[in-house]
This record gives structure tokens, C-alpha cells and sequence, in this order.
């Protein structure tokens, strides 16, 4: 049996196109966002006035994150179960290593991390060199990769694992295992960092091991299963020992970080949803100060969207519908539908995140943005007819550098809309 270690790197090839989007990104990451950091280090008096982030460092309230990272080993709660333990160790490294530029290095390695995971995966499923490599370079330069790598947040750390995690699962599905312990690992993981993120995990595992005849696979769900509630446990008993777990105070973080996100779905008030759920983090929206109290930036409704921009964002959709009927018959997006389905279901029909939909649904995309892209390029590797392959990977080449200078601008536009805005405030 192939180790997965070895699975993964077993092409030399690959292994030298992976370290160079590698660099290229992280680079692009520290380079594209190190203004920011240069901002809010020379006006720290001025910004942490007006900051609602309980004093910390970080000052920028910008599409509704919130710098978790920073809040440190007492900041346990069911929406993040086990985040305590990175974030408290990242900060109190922060303190001794320049803290904004510290973390921010950090977001770049994962997020260039993110986008080899895209790259690998798409080369094991044999995508193809050039398509692989492109829609590697598209998903990394979208929005919500740039931002994310600049904001001390939980969701470089939630979309890192769950690439991990769904590369990981093609690897037991090419080699047909289902090791115990490194697939609960995955699983403690994923909860820990985000606890909804169980939810498609879980859903993706039990499609990836699903067989037809036979009940053996159930059995090694439900070993799992175990394991995974004894790791939880564990980690609790820890968290208890060194100050409060996220059990104590599950029914108030529930509700700060739960209840009182969610509306009801109403086409009329939420149409511009689907931008900003799904085509804002490819594309950067215009942000605008939208509460001054607050001083909370998030996308302008307002502000009308560029015909390019709804039809990159449309053309995304439309492959990745397309790449899932023309694989449907493979277990594959079966395996990836759940992260969708999931999102679909929370956002949507359940309406988390809409009683606050002016403060931005952009930051949820890291949960499943990652399989518009690998449904897209699966879409063209596996069409047949090698001109019209050959014509929309042309295309998608256009998306891409059209979706790099588009971010681009915009990053820096961004923070002349910050910078202006606080200049008025004070």
C-alpha cells in the first residue's frame, strides 16, 4: 500500500510545479497585502479607537471577518471548538515575531498551501498539465484567497484542511483504503476549526466509502466515528484544564455566533447573494464604509457590478454544473457535491449570515468556493473534442489574467476607500 505521502509525491514533475505556485503565491500573498499591514502599523493610535475587536492589534473590520487568531487559548466556543489552542500559540509567537507581518506570512504559506492542494488534486484526477496549472493560478488569485492571507481569521486554516481533507479522500478512494486513525485526525481537524465543517466531511466520507454490496465500509465508518468522539473528548478535558471548553459556554457562543446571523431567505432583499457568496470571492467587489460605529467595510450594493465580472463569475458556475453532469457517473463530484450542498443549506435555506447580509456573506466562501474550480476544470479535461478543449482553456487563460488585474486594482482601491474613510472619521 502507497503511503500518502508518497501518493502525493511521487511525480517529480509535479512536485517542481507545485514549489513554484508555491512561491510565486506566497509572494504575491506578503507583496499584495504588506501596504495593509504598513497602514495599520503607522496609524495604530488612530485605527484602535474606533476598532471593535476588543483591542487587539488587528483594526481592520473588513467584509465581516473577525481576527480570531488574536483572541487567544480563552477564546473556546462551539463555532470553533478547538481553534484556542492555534490561536492562543500563534498570538503569544506574534508578541516576539512583528505581529501583523508575522501572521501574515503565516496566511500566505497556508493559502499557497491551498493552492497546491488545488494543483495536486486536479494532476491525480489527470486533469492535465496546463489545465491544472491555470485553474491552480485562478482559484489563488481570486479575492477571497488574497484577502484571507491578510486577515488573522479561522478560514485559512478551515479551507487548508478541507483541500487536505478532500485530496486525502481521492487518495483512499484511487488506492481503495480507508486507514482509521489519519481519516479521524481529519475529521477532529476539521471540527475543531470550524464545527459545521463535520457536517460535509462526513457526508463526503460516507459517498467516498459507499458500497453497493456489502456493509463492511459502515463498520469503518462507525470505527471512525469513534475514534474521532475520543480525540473530541480528549481535547475537551484539555481545554477544561487550562481554562473553560468550548462545552461550558456552547448555549451563548451559539447564540453571539449563531442565532442571531440568521433571517429568512427573501429574493427581493438577498438576490445579490449569489455575488456575494460566490463571485465576490473570485472577484473583488467595491467595498464601501457601511457602519461607521463600527467602522465595518464590506461589498457596495450599491455599487453596479462590471459585465466581465458577471460573466467570469457566471462561466465559473456554468462549467462547474456542467463538469459535475459529465462526471456524475464517477464517484467524484458526488464527493464534493456535500461542501455545496452544505454551504447551500446553511446560507440559503437556513439563512445564516442574512440577518447581517449587509455586513458581507463573502467570508463563508472558504467552505466550498474551491469546487467551482475543481468542477470547471474537470469539466474541460474531460471533454473529448480537442479544439473546443483547446479554445476554452484559452479562455480560461483570459479569466485568469483578467481576474489578476481586476484584484489587483481593486486590493489597492480597497485601501483608498479604508484610508479615506478614516481620514473622514477622524
Amino acid at each position: 500500500m502507497m503511503s500518502f505521502g508518497k501518493f502525493l509525491f511521487k511525480e517529480k514533475q509535479n512536485n517542481y510545479c507545485a514549489l513554484g505556485l508555491f512561491i510565486a503565491f506566497f509572494l504575491f500573498y506578503v507583496v499584495i497585502n504588506y501596504p495593509y499591514i504598513l497602514y495599520m502599523e503607522r496609524h495604530s493610535s488612530e485605527l484602535i479607537i474606533h476598532s471593535p475587536f476588543y483591542g487587539v492589534p488587528f483594526t481592520l473590520n473588513l467584509f465581516n471577518f473577525d481576527p480570531s487568531i488574536y483572541y487567544g487559548f480563552g477564546n473556546a466556543s462551539i463555532i470553533h471548538p478547538f481553534l484556542n489552542f492555534l490561536a492562543g500559540s500563534l498570538t503569544y509567537l506574534s508578541e516576539y515575531l512583528s505581529g501583523h507581518l508575522f501572521f501574515l506570512i503565516i496566511h500566505s504559506v497556508i493559502n499557497a498551501g491551498s493552492v497546491v492542494m488545488i494543483y495536486y488534486y486536479l494532476q491525480k484526477t489527470e486533469t492535465g498539465h496546463i489545465i491544472s496549472l491555470l485553474f491552480a493560478s485562478f482559484f489563488g488569485i481570486s479575492s477571497y484567497t488574497i484577502f484571507t492571507a491578510l486577515i488573522p481569521d479561522s478560514y485559512p486554516y478551515a479551507q487548508f484542511v478541507i483541500l487536505l481533507s478532500v485530496v486525502y479522500l481521492l487518495y483512499c478512494r484511487m488506492e481503495d483504503r480507508s486507514p482509521l486513525i489519519p481519516t479521524a485526525l481529519l475529521a477532529i481537524t476539521n471540527f475543531g476549526i470550524t464545527s459545521t465543517n463535520i457536517v460535509p466531511f462526513a457526508g463526503a466520507l460516507w459517498i467516498n466509502m459507499f458500497q453497493k454490496r456489502g456493509y463492511k465500509f459502515i463498520t469503518t465508518l462507525l470505527l471512525i466515528a469513534v475514534y474521532f468522539l475520543i480525540g473530541v473528548a480528549a481535547l475537551t478535558c484539555l481545554q477544561t484544564l487550562i481554562g473553560s471548553s468550548w462545552i461550558q459556554n456552547w448555549l451563548q457562543s451559539l447564540h453571539n455566533g449563531g442565532f442571531q446571523y440568521t433571517a429568512p431567505f427573501s429574493f427581493s432583499q438577498h438576490w445579490k447573494a449569489i455575488y456575494m457568496l460566490v463571485i465576490s470571492p473570485v472577484l473583488t467587489p467595491d467595498i464601501v464604509l457601511i457602519d461607521p460605529g463600527i467602522v465595518a467595510f464590506a461589498t457596495d450594493l450599491l455599487s453596479p457590478y462590471p459585465l466581465y465580472v458577471t460573466v467570469i463569475g457566471a462561466a465559473v458556475l456554468l462549467m462547474a454544473a456542467l463538469g459535475f453532469v459529465r462526471n456524475r457517473r464517477t464517484r467524484e463530484p458526488w464527493v464534493l457535491a456535500p461542501f455545496l450542498l452544505f454551504a447551500f443549506g446553511l446560507h440559503i435555506v437556513i439563512g445564516y449570515g442574512l440577518a447581517v447580509f449587509k455586513y458581507d456573506l463573502f467570508l463563508y466562501a472558504g467552505h466550498y468556493l474551491f469546487v467551482f474550480f475543481l468542477l470547471s476544470a474537470r469539466f474541460i479535461a474531460t471533454l473529448k473534442h480537442t479544439l473546443t478543449r483547446k479554445i476554452l482553456i484559452g479562455i480560461i487563460l483570459v479569466f485568469v489574467l483578467t481576474t489578476a488585474t481586476h484584484n489587483i486594482i481593486k486590493h489597492g482601491a480597497a485601501l483608498n476607500e479604508i484610508k479615506e474613510s478614516y481620514r473622514l472619521l477622524m
